[in-house]
């Protein structure tokens, strides 16, 4: 059993309730800790004590696009309300705590999703092998892709992502015809995740999360605390 969250975005209420809920349980975050959405107006403080509290906890933590914005390599620039410097240390730290991808209860977890296009680079005995083997194979090409000849390079231009895994799509500001993991968007690129592959992801908000035949976004722009619960298969306001 687990309890999955997405997109926090710093908002350590969000995280406190999350922790919460079922402790006793496995819990699992999507990615973006830190980077408030503007409409939150939260300090530097406050998105400090979230990001540390998941830290701290024995929570799954994967990487979302803001997460990854604070590495050394950097795939992109960070984006958010403060300096890039703020989160680096931290995250740098408990890098190894982060994951690209996780199998829980025959669900497939990313941060942004799995589309039809990036499918298709995925070996088809891998996909025949489930999820657990899915999760697998794209944790060892993000290890791949994510290696960079000159990392903690802080000029020059946009770092757009090293392989299809870290693609962002024209939808969202990038020059490639759809997304990664960390930067799918159905409804921007006009494509529902891959069927085929049972997936919960976040990265694309929604007033309330939104569920398809085989598929699950948990990310929200409303002030609800949301997850999901795989026991009960019930998606769940806090």
């Amino acid at each position: 059993m687990a309890i999955i969250i997405s997109d926090i975005h710093g908002c350590l209420l969000k995280v406190q309730k999350f922790l919460a809920h079922e402790p006793q349980e496995q819990h699992i975050c999507l990615g973006d800790i830190v980077d408030s959405r503007g409409r939150n107006k939260l300090t530097f403080e406050e998105e400090l004590a979230c990001l540390d509290l998941l830290l701290s906890s024995p929570t799954i933590l994967l990487w979302g696009n803001h997460d990854l914005a604070y590495l050394p390599e950097r795939p992109w620039r960070c984006y958010g309300n403060f300096s890039e410097m703020a989160f680096r240390d931290r995250y740098q730290t408990a890098r190894n705590k982060f994951t690209a991808a996780y199998a829980a209860d025959g669900w497939l977890c990313t941060h942004a999703g799995v589309s039809p296009n990036l499918a298709k680079l995925i070996p088809a005995s891998v996909i025949a092998g489930g999820v657990e083997a899915i999760a697998e194979w794209l944790c060892v090409e993000f290890e791949r892709e994510l290696i960079v000849p000159n990392p903690d390079t802080l000029r020059g231009g946009p770092r757009y992502g090293k392989g299809p895994l870290f693609q962002i799509p024209a939808c969202r500001g990038g020059y490639h015809e759809y997304g990664g993991i960390f930067w799918h968007d159905a409804g921007g690129e006009r494509r529902l995740p891959f069927p085929l592959i049972p997936q919960i992801f976040g990265h694309s908000p929604d007033f309330e999360p939104v569920r398809g035949d085989t598929w699950i976004n948990l990310d929200t722009h409303g002030g609800e605390t949301w997850i999901y619960n795989t026991k009960t298969d019930a998606i769940v306001g806090l």
